[in-house]
């Protein structure tokens, strides 16, 4: 009781400390993203392809969960920087910014609980499901006429019971805190998730401790297991997933650079310029640039950003499918224990996923399209081929709109939910088994006693 009391209170602590961090964070960016969009909008009269290579950033939103499971996003960058021909990664994550709070994310509440209460629901189980076995009591609690089976199900539930009492304060406080909507159906499933992996854990350890609870090695045994399954054997699996299936940003930036080398330079010359040059002469039905009633000069430029963004779009979707074999690797340590698998779907559960990343780079990649797009078309109909000093009128950069980071629901992400989910649900069935097993090892040993 004395151990849940303390976790109850690190759980709370851990949760409040995240919720302010969060809100903290959501504001410094809100307030951000309002004031670059200020700034576009005032910037002085210029050409409209300096004003796409002036650019501007745009900021990724908050997960739904993210004060509860940062998952990956601290260590992704928050912050993408916006300009003509070139498509940049997001930068300045939290954790390379902000203090050492943002730079764990076992210290919020999710990733707490799943660790430091998982370890307890174990190690509990196993200290409760040992407790006549570490007494010699067993043949005597047998002569009482109780049953194996029901025994160690009552076990199981207790243990559960102890870990639910600790995470309880914590799980009230934050379903006040979360917000409406789609983040408390989240918020729901995963409170739910987290309390079945509790149990799942808590059934291991009382099945371990009936099973090994007389050997002095037993609990050193079980916690080792532990420590194994959670720590040691998904960073193996990490490295192996990176050794497997190599995949490197220098690599990746080569690729691309040699590939935009094959088409249109907006700037500079190749064989793409004369061939586009003919073709765009023979559109129009004249013999020379200058003849042309558009700005040869921006047409070149957005043919040079759609072919790099077929580029882009290519490659990158290469790479994603090189992480996401990646992935697939890093799965083989939730065949070793539930929490690998739990830890997986609580980030995803909570948007704070790998995939919430890359949704987001998409997202500004579009909007720079967009944008740059729309600066080259109108310099390309109102000036001619050669003329860098016109500007468009008064306050045309006020009539861009800002950017809207994408929003993805739970529905849209339950696909990638099924993966972790049906692994926690085999584990339950392990510890469903284990139990089983255990009780009916415990009436055999009964009754040869």
């Amino acid at each position: 009781m004395l151990t849940a009391s303390v976790l109850a209170l690190i759980l709370l602590v851990a949760f409040l400390s995240g919720w302010r961090a969060d809100q903290a964070e959501t504001a410094a960016l809100q307030n951000a993203a309002q004031r670059v969009q200020q700034e576009w909008a005032a910037q002085p009269p210029k050409n409209p392809h300096m004003a796409a290579h002036y650019g501007i950033l745009v900021y990724r939103p908050r997960a739904p969960l993210q004060a509860i499971e940062p998952g990956v996003l601290p260590y992704q960058g928050a912050v993408t920087f916006l300009e003509a021909h070139k498509r940049n990664a997001p930068m300045l994550s939290p954790a390379s910014v902000r203090a050492a709070e943002s730079r764990y994310g076992g210290t919020r509440f999710s990733p707490m609980l799943q660790i430091a209460g998982g370890f307890l629901a174990l190690v509990l189980g196993f200290l409760i499901g040992s407790r006549e076995a570490r007494r010699g009591m067993s043949a005597l609690l047998k002569g009482t006429g109780v049953r194996g089976g029901p025994m160690v199900a009552a076990k199981a539930v207790t243990t559960a019971a102890l870990v639910l009492a600790a995470a309880a304060p914590s799980l009230i406080v934050a379903t006040f805190r979360i917000e409406g909507g789609d983040a408390m159906a989240r918020y729901a499933m995963l409170a739910g998730a987290s309390l079945l992996h509790m149990f799942v854990l808590a059934a291991i350890g009382v099945a371990a401790g009936q099973l090994l609870g007389g050997a002095r090695f037993g609990l050193t045994a079980v916690a080792v297991c532990w420590g194994l399954s959670v720590l040691i054997i998904p960073r193996i699996a990490d490295v192996a997933a990176e050794q497997l299936v190599p995949l490197t940003q220098a690599q990746l930036t080569r690729t691309i650079k040699d590939d935009f080398a094959k088409g249109p330079d907006g700037h500079g010359d190749s064989a793409a310029n004369a061939a586009f040059e003919r073709r765009i002469l023979q559109e129009y039905g004249v013999e020379t640039v200058e003849e042309l009633p558009v700005n040869f000069d921006a047409l070149l430029m957005q043919a040079d950003e759609e072919y790099r963004g077929g580029v882009y779009d290519r490659r990158l979707a290469e790479a994603e499918a090189l992480r996401e074999r990646q992935d697939a690797i890093r799965r083989v340590s939730w065949a070793f224990g539930p929490t690998p698998a739990m830890l997986d779907l609580s980030v995803r559960i909570a948007g704070a996923d790998a995939d919430t990343q890359r949704r987001f780079d998409e997202s500004a990649e579009g909007f720079r399209r967009d944008l740059v797009g729309r600066l080259n078309r109108h310099m390309a109909e109102n000036s001619k081929s050669g003329d860098w000093e016109w500007t468009p009128e008064d306050g045309y950069y006020a009539s861009f709109n800002a950017f809207r980071p994408p929003a993805p629901t739970l529905a849209e992400d339950w696909p990638d939910l099924v993966p972790a989910g049906f692994g926690l649900l085999v584990w339950l069935l392990i510890a469903g088994s284990a139990l089983v097993v255990a009780g009916r090892q415990f009436e055999k040993r009964g009754f040869s006693a």
